[in-house]
C-alpha cells in the first residue's frame, strides 16, 4: 500500500451488503482480481527515482483497489489485507495518517507485513517521525521487514547550517535507536553519512535484526575511523557508496578490522576510488570466502548515479575505465556466484569453480551490434574455466541512477529466457530486459536492433 498523500484519513465509507452477483463470486477469483489491482510495488524494482517516478500509476491502482474493497461486505473482507499488506511511505504526513488509522484499528495493524519508509523529512521532524514510526511498530505484529531510507532536508546557505548537515544522519539514527520498538524491527536501513563514520556504527549495536545496511558517506582527512568492535549476525547485505579521497584503504582497513559478520553474502562498493587499485582488498580479505555476490561500480560523474556527492565539492576529473585484476579478486572470492562490474572481461581469464554469472556495466554506445567488437566478452577458449558460468549479460550504464547497484538482484540475469523479453515502461523510462542485455529505451529510436546480435554471448 502506497499510502494516499491526498487521501482523508478520517474520511468514512459505507461499505454495501454484499449482492447476488458479487457473492456468487469464488473467493480464489476474487482474491486473483485484487492482485492484480495492487500497484507494483518496490520489491520489483527497489529504487526510489522510479517509485516516485511512478507514483501517479500506484496511486490508480491504490485507487482502483480501495473501489474494489468498498463494493459490499464480502469483498471487503476478502480484499482489505491487500490494500495494507505492504506499505510504502513517499511522504512524512502518509506516516502521520499510517499511525492514526492502525491506533484506531489493530486489526488493520496485524495485515501489514512490509513497511518501506523513504520520505522526506526536515530537522524540525526528526523526532516526531521517529517516535511516529515506533507508535506503527507497536502495533503490527506480523510486520516482518521494516526499511528505513529517510531522506533528511539539508540546506548549504549559510555556514552554520553546514555543521547541523554533517550530523542529520548520525541524529535521526540516534533518535531512532532510544525509541522501544524499531531498532530491533529494522531489517533495512539506507543512511547518508557525512564526517560521522565512528560516530554512527556506534549506534548500530541496537539494530540486532538488521539484514541489508547501505551507507552513502563522505570521509575527510582528519575524521576518525571506527575502533569499536562491532557485531551484526543476521546482515547478509552490505552496500557502500562514498566519495573519493586519499585515506580510502585506511577506511576499509579499519571496517574490515571492526566489523563482525558472519551471514555476509552480499558486497556491493560504487565510488570512483576503485579505480585508485585495490582500495577494497581489505574487506575481501575478510568477507570474501562467505560472498555470494560481488558488485565493483564506478558511476560515470556526469551521471546522476553521482547524486550522493555534494553539490559544492568539485566533480572529480573524468577518468578511463581501467579493467579490475580479476585473478585476485576472484582468489579471494572462491565462492562467488555473481559479478557485477564495470570492466572490462580480460582475454585469459583466472579459473573459477562457482562463478555462475557476470554482469557488465557497459557505455550505450557499446550497447549497439555494430560496436559489439568494442566489449571484451569470454572467449570460447576460457570458458572451460568457468565451469558453472551460465552467462554474460550487458547492462545500459544510464540506467545506474534509476535502479542502482543493485539492479542486478533485483533483475537477475535468469528472469527471462533464451527468447523471451520483459519490459518496464515509467514515464521516464522504458527498461527493457532481453536474453544477455538489460538496457534502457528510448523513445526517439528503434532499440530493438540492440537485441539482434545476441547469439554470440553465454
Amino acid at each position: 500500500m502506497d499510502m494516499d498523500a491526498n487521501a482523508d484519513c478520517t474520511k468514512t465509507h459505507q461499505v454495501l451488503s454484499p449482492t447476488h452477483i458479487t457473492i456468487e463470486l469464488p473467493v480464489e477469483i476474487l482474491r486473483i482480481i485484487m492482485e492484480f489491482t495492487m500497484p507494483p510495488t518496490l520489491h520489483s524494482i527497489d529504487s526510489t527515482v522510479m517509485a516516485r517516478d511512478n507514483r501517479s500509476s500506484r496511486s490508480y491502482s491504490l485507487q482502483a483497489l480501495r473501489n474494489h474493497v468498498l463494493v459490499c461486505r464480502y469483498w471487503y473482507s476478502v480484499g482489505i489485507s491487500f490494500l495494507y499488506r505492504h506499505v510504502v511511505i513517499l511522504q512524512s504526513k502518509q506516516l502521520f495518517a499510517l499511525a492514526y488509522v492502525v491506533s484506531n484499528n489493530r486489526t488493520l495493524g496485524e495485515m501489514i507485513l512490509s513497511l518501506h519508509l523513504e520520505c522526506y523529512v526536515s530537522v524540525s521532524q526528526m523526532a516526531t517521525v521517529s517516535m511516529t514510526a515506533d507508535s506503527i511498530l507497536a502495533v503490527t505484529p506480523n510486520l516482518t521487514k521494516v526499511t528505513l531510507a529517510p531522506i533528511l532536508k539539508r540546506q548549504f546557505f549559510l555556514s552554520h547550517e553546514f555543521l547541523s548537515h554533517e550530523l542529520l544522519s548520525h541524529e535521526f539514527l540516534r533518535l531512532v535507536a532510544l525509541t522501544q520498538n524499531t531498532p530491533s524491527r529494522t531489517t533495512d536501513l539506507h543512511l547518508r553519512i557525512d564526517h560521522t563514520l565512528k560516530d554512527t556504527l556506534n549506534l548500530m549495536p541496537a539494530f540486532t535484526n538488521l539484514t541489508t545496511f547501505h551507507i552513502d558517506m563522505i570521509i575527510g582527512e582528519h575524521d576518525e575511523l571506527p575502533i569499536e568492535h562491532l557485531h551484526l549476525a543476521f546482515l547478509e547485505e552490505l552496500q557502500i557508496t562514498w566519495y573519493p579521497y586519499r585515506h580510502d584503504m585506511n577506511v576499509f582497513s579499519a571496517l574490515a578490522e571492526t566489523l563482525s559478520l558472519p551471514s555476509l553474502r552480499r558486497l556491493l562498493l560504487t565510488s570512483q576510488a576503485l579505480e585508485n587499485g585495490m582500495v577494497f582488498e581489505p574487506l575481501l580479505r575478510k568477507f570474501g570466502h562467505s560472498l555470494h555476490f560481488l558488485s565493483l561500480v564506478r558511476p560515470y560523474t556526469n551521471d546522476r548515479s553521482y547524486g550522493f556527492r555534494r553539490p559544492f565539492l568539485p566533480p572529480p576529473p573524468p577518468v578511463p575505465r581501467r579493467p579490475f585484476p580479476l585473478t585476485p579478486l576472484l582468489s579471494m572470492c572462491p565462492n562467488l556466484r555473481h559479478l557485477a562490474t564495470d570492466t572490462c572481461i580480460p582475454t585469459r581469464m583466472p579459473a573459477h569453480a562457482h562463478l555462475t554469472w557476470v554482469d557488465l556495466w557497459a557505455p550505450r554506445r557499446l550497447l549497439d551490434p555494430s560496436e559489439q567488437s568494442l566489449v571484451t566478452l569470454i572467449p570460447n577458449e576460457e570458458k572451460v574455466k568457468l565451469p558453472s558460468l551460465r552467462g554474460v549479460r550487458l547492462l545500459d550504464i544510464s540506467l545506474f541512477p534509476f535502479s542502482g547497484a543493485r539492479t542486478p538482484l533485483l533483475i537477475p540475469p535468469d528472469m527471462v529466457g533464451s527468447t523471451e523479453s520483459v519490459v518496464w515502461s515509467y514515464s521516464s523510462l522504458d527498461l527493457r530486459h532481453d536474453p544477455g542485455l538489460l538496457y534502457r529505451q528510448r523513445t526517439d529510436e528503434v532499440d530493438d536492433v540492440l537485441a539482434e546480435s545476441l547469439e554470440h554471448r553465454l
